[in-house]
């Protein structure tokens, strides 16, 4: 489903908490890293190039995205596999911006910090409550066709609150580092807001839908996005965004 193009359209963006959260976790030797979500795999490649691991899994559930990432970097190991399921041990469990698109976070987090033999490191976006995603699943149920096709898409919001998180981390961890930080992010370009969520939020939703329904669906959506994200005179379309960041390390 995933598009490497299109995600990338704002990269600098998508990119930003990433950077900001490798910054900050503990300086140690991390022999081996795994990335769960690794997308095309910019991320994967800093990883590898600060620590040097002996070893280096970027693993994703998109073809798209991974052969992009074994054109870019054929020394790390790219791995087809749901990122739910974690079957080695690592000294870094890293991910960014994938672990939003599952639920059961409680049991889904003990898991990884179990599988992680020194830090795990974490950034999700938590803007599920933004008009960008109320207006998304507004749309879904305003049609029945819609609501048919789309109804698993809608869930309630995955990303649990930061002192649950803390709760999770402090069983394990001696070291927690939690945040949240909201970007005023300034798009370029027309539709700006619509351009991003293409990249993410609407794509599952386009590959449930025949051509026409999805050109329909985003119709009606994007005319819902104009009128709450309106360009400034210079242009630019200010999208807040929310993500919340973890660190823990043993």
């Amino acid at each position: 489903m995933w598009n490497p193009e299109q995600y990338n359209k704002y990269s600098s963006q998508r990119n930003r908490p990433a950077l900001e959260l490798i910054a900050r976790i503990p300086q140690q030797d991390y022999a081996s890293i795994i990335d769960l979500g690794c997308g095309d795999g910019v991320i994967t490649e800093i990883l590898q190039h600060k620590y040097q691991p002996k070893n280096i899994v970027g693993l994703d559930s998109s073809n798209n995205m991974l052969n992009q990432a074994r054109k870019n970097n054929a020394q790390i190991t790219w791995q087809l596999a749901n990122i739910a399921t974690l079957e080695h041990d690592y000294d870094l469990v890293f991910s960014n911006a994938a672990l939003q698109w599952l639920d059961n976070h409680k049991a889904l987090f003990t898991q990884f910090i179990s599988r992680s033999r020194k830090t795990i490191a974490i950034q999700m976006p938590n803007n599920f409550n933004a008009p960008s995603h109320v207006l998304l699943r507004e749309t879904i149920l305003e049609n029945a066709n819609f609501h048919e096709k789309l109804a698993t898409t809608i869930r309630p919001a995955p990303v649990l609150p930061k002192n649950d998180y803390y709760n999770i981390l402090a069983t394990h961890m001696t070291y927690i580092d939690i945040w949240e930080t909201e970007y005023l992010q300034q798009l370029d370009g027309e539709d700006a807001v619509l351009e991003w969520v293409r990249g993410t939020a609407l794509t599952p939703i386009k590959a449930k839908l025949s051509a026409n329904e999805y050109a329909e669906f985003e119709a009606k959506y994007g005319e819902k996005l104009r009128q709450v994200y309106k360009p400034y005179p210079n242009g630019k379309n200010l999208f807040p965004f929310s993500r919340v960041f973890m660190i823990g390390s043993r």
